[in-house]
């Protein structure tokens, strides 16, 4: 039967890489493992959901986030929103992002309107990849308002390194109807096919560590 909940980007770069890992964790429920890295970027990021919502000083102690507290500060005199979460219904309209009417959903680190265009942040921690500009496509296409965006992904292991890019209100539709079409291979999938490949070295089912899923020819 179709899958029916909203849809996130990372379920849909997880659905991209491996559908039989978005079938374990989004439809059986099973949680991939945690490690040492993706626990030091989810403590990054409360440091400064912490900061932006006014509950802290900036956490200048960490050897990480030190360097850029010019760069944060500069951002939170600008009226920020922290953790804005967006969603919408299968036509674009903007809805509670725990609805069951939600169709796409995600989560923004940082959202700022700015009087001609909106800027939106995203915190990263880790190496820089290049599928991050999907993700910016992404937040620009969930975003209800009808202007120019700038997306903006800050790479915090890397000292003043911000990789940006900027979206035309005119090609909102355009990249709507392009997730809607990959939104919609996911919800009708009813098999959910492994992509076995050398670089699933991290997953419990390849065959680097003793699964069945064998290695790409």
């Amino acid at each position: 039967m179709p899958y029916t909940k909203a849809i996130s980007y990372s379920g849909m770069s997880l659905y991209a890489k491996c559908p039989v890992l978005w079938h374990e964790r989004y439809i059986l429920g099973v949680r991939g493992e945690t490690n040492a890295a993706s626990e030091r970027g989810t403590l990054l990021h409360s440091k400064l959901e912490e900061y932006f919502l006014g509950n802290t000083e900036y956490p200048a102690a960490d050897k990480c986030l030190a360097p850029w507290q010019p760069y944060m500060e500069a951002l939170n005199g600008l009226d920020p929103s922290p953790e804005a979460e967006v969603a919408v219904d299968a036509n674009w309209r903007p809805v509670a992002f725990d609805s069951d009417e939600a169709y796409f959903r995600g989560k923004k680190d940082l959202d700022i309107q700015l009087p001609d265009h909106i800027q939106i942040y995203d915190w990263k921690s880790g190496k820089v990849y290049p599928d991050h500009i999907y993700q910016g496509k992404a937040y620009f296409a969930l975003s209800p308002h009808d202007c120019d965006h700038v997306v903006r992904f800050v790479y915090l292991d890397i000292p003043t390194h911000v990789q940006e890019w900027a979206y035309k209100a005119k090609d909102k539709e355009r990249e709507r109807e392009i997730l809607t079409r990959k939104i919609e291979i996911i919800r009708a999938d009813e098999v959910w096919d492994p992509t076995p490949g050398d670089e699933c070295r991290w997953c419990k089912k390849s065959w680097r560590r003793g699964g069945d899923c064998k290695a790409a020819p």
